[in-house]
């Protein structure tokens, strides 16, 4: 579906919304009507693409794939909670593709056009930036949710014993910062590269003072978030390395305490064997043998466990 919405300063929005794909219905208007190229729209409609930024020199069109959060969190499906947006700008013409899951961008868009007051030589740039910033800003809403997890697993892991539920929550939040690490990343190289190209070295973009000052903010934001997810990644990967110490330490506790019951065991087993042969054996004749051999049993229990305490000890 294909809407078009008209922005301050004679700036069209062109809403570009599919179920999944685009339609070869949306497909041919966007090429006959809007001159946009194959090569574009199969950038725009790929759901897996990574974020770029492209420009088409034969329709002068800028392309910029950006990593958002999609709308509705699927929990067992974290390999898709990041989807790439695609902005297509062509001279007065702003082109946004989303899907259902990304398609909340466009309130950020309209919020971003109202919220500049006056007319601007770039205003479409400012627009995408100011969108950039609201995406970071979910980003970084995300990153403290994964805090706030993280920190209930440590004083879980503090206060209780282990569990499979912190074990199978832990890989959760690893998968999880992965995802968003990655759509982070390459979202701050395609800042970087609109700042390369807007700093004259290509004199494709043109900004203004003001505009190069929010982009540097922009880059400064992201920047700032990225190096949280590689810090919370840090940390998490720690906890799950303590974790994995504390349930071997479990482990060659409970192994500990099953030997030394195996072994305690078996004397009493041993000593009644003994007496249980068809075989002359000492005071096997006396009344009292049978506390003879408790006796016997008792100490050699008492001396095992003195050399067991005694070896651990040391």
């Amino acid at each position: 579906m294909i809407n078009s919405q008209l922005l301050s300063q004679d700036l069209t929005l062109i809403d570009i919304h599919s179920k999944e794909n685009l339609s070869d219905k949306d497909r041919t208007e966007l090429i006959e009507k809007y001159e946009l190229t194959n090569e574009i729209l199969d950038y725009a409609d790929d759901t897996n693409e990574r974020a770029r930024l492209e420009f088409d020199e034969h329709t002068n069109t800028f392309l910029i794939v950006f990593n958002v959060q999609r709308e509705t969190v699927i929990d067992d499906s974290l390999s898709d909670i990041t989807l790439p947006v695609s902005f297509a700008i062509k001279d007065d013409q702003l082109f946004l593709f989303t899907n259902n899951d990304t398609h909340y961008l466009i309130d950020y868009i309209t919020k971003a056009d109202n919220h500049f007051t006056g007319d601007l030589d770039d205003r479409i740039w400012e627009i995408i930036f100011n969108t950039f910033d609201q995406v970071s800003s979910d980003y970084n809403d995300r990153m403290s949710e994964i805090n706030r997890d993280r920190n209930k697993i440590q004083e879980h892991i503090k206060h209780s014993r282990s569990s499979k539920n912190q074990i199978l929550e832990l890989a959760g939040l690893e998968d999880l910062i992965t995802y968003i690490s990655t759509a982070i990343n390459g979202n701050f190289n395609v800042v970087k590269q609109i700042e390369i190209i807007s700093s004259g070295k290509i004199q494709n973009i043109s900004l203004s003072k003001k505009s190069k000052e929010h982009l540097h903010d922009s880059i400064v934001e992201i920047e700032q978030i990225r190096d949280q997810a590689s810090l919370s990644s840090d940390i998490i990967d720690r906890i799950s390395n303590t974790y994995n110490n504390i349930l071997n330490n479990q482990t060659n506790t409970t192994m500990k305490i099953l030997t030394v019951y195996t072994i305690v065991l078996s004397i009493p087993t041993i000593v009644s064997g003994f007496y249980g042969m068809n075989m002359k054996l000492p005071v096997a004749d006396k009344w009292w043998s049978w506390f003879f051999s408790l006796a016997i049993t008792a100490i050699m229990i008492l001396m095992i466990l003195w050399d067991l305490h005694r070896r651990n000890s040391l």
